[in-house]
């Protein structure tokens, strides 16, 4: 058996002394599409950004690919929750792919190498009919595949998501998704997400983070793990219905 492509064991992390993640382990398989769920503040956030190397972890040990994460950096595509754009600045979506190889050409400038993996990470994502577009005129769901395009412009071995779909509608998320499902035939793929629909629908694994991570080797999503990860309530999509997987909460009956 190929050894995890990543491995995390006694991971813990705090903000200012306060503790967000505390003696996390769990390993993701290659090629596993794995949906990080859980309460806001459960450290969601946190632990990407821990798997991607942007922050460092108090104790414990993070491997990507064998690897300590900003030594892999390059394999590693990261599409964060909140972009910072100035969506008014003239900028065009071809640009904005590129802005991807950079890291890769700092010093020597965009080749054409640079400018073809940029175009067919817009195509992977149906979006190089729009390349010249100024990136203010496109639609949330239209800009978020274009980031994500920026993200893929490194053929990444692993891809990272924060709530992608966020700002999209129903119809652009189930295209979205079904978009992540393809890449996923290649790449691994880690998303956060409250979207439902992707739990019973497209993911191969589930993290329930709210300080520590239960991670389930499965699309399904067990009532024991969010009893403990959200304890509280939570409406579910199983089978295309919605229904609530926790009995009792409190002095609920």
């Amino acid at each position: 058996m190929n050894e995890p492509v990543i491995q995390v064991a006694g991971l813990s992390f705090s903000y200012n002394g306060s503790p967000v993640l505390s003696d996390v382990s769990f390993d993701v398989n290659e090629k596993e599409f794995v949906a990080l769920i859980g309460p806001n503040g459960g450290g969601k956030t946190t632990l990407i950004k821990l798997l991607i190397g942007l922050l460092k972890p108090r104790q414990g040990r993070i491997r990507v690919m064998g690897r300590s994460p900003d030594q892999v950096a390059g394999q590693i595509g990261y599409v964060p929750q909140d972009l910072n754009i100035n969506r008014s600045f003239p900028i065009s979506v071809m640009d904005v792919v590129l802005m991807g190889r950079l890291p890769f050409n700092r010093w020597t400038g965009l080749s054409k190498k640079d400018t073809a993996s940029a175009l067919a990470a817009l195509e992977c994502m149906n979006m190089d009919h729009l390349r010249q577009r100024r990136i203010d005129d496109l639609s949330g769901g239209q800009r978020e595949r274009v980031f994500i395009a920026r993200a893929l412009a490194t053929d990444p071995q692993i891809l990272f998501l924060d709530e992608p779909t966020s700002n999209i509608d129903s119809h652009g998320r189930s295209e979205l998704y079904g978009t992540l499902k393809e890449l996923n035939k290649t790449k691994t793929i880690v998303v956060v997400s409250h979207d439902t629909m992707v739990l019973s629908s497209y993911v191969t694994a589930v993290a329930c983070v709210n300080k520590d991570v239960h991670y389930h080797n499965g699309a399904e999503i067990t009532e024991e793990m969010l009893e403990t990860g959200y304890h509280c309530p939570v409406e579910i999509i199983a089978h295309g219905l919605p229904h609530r997987i926790l009995k009792t909460h409190g002095n609920a009956s």
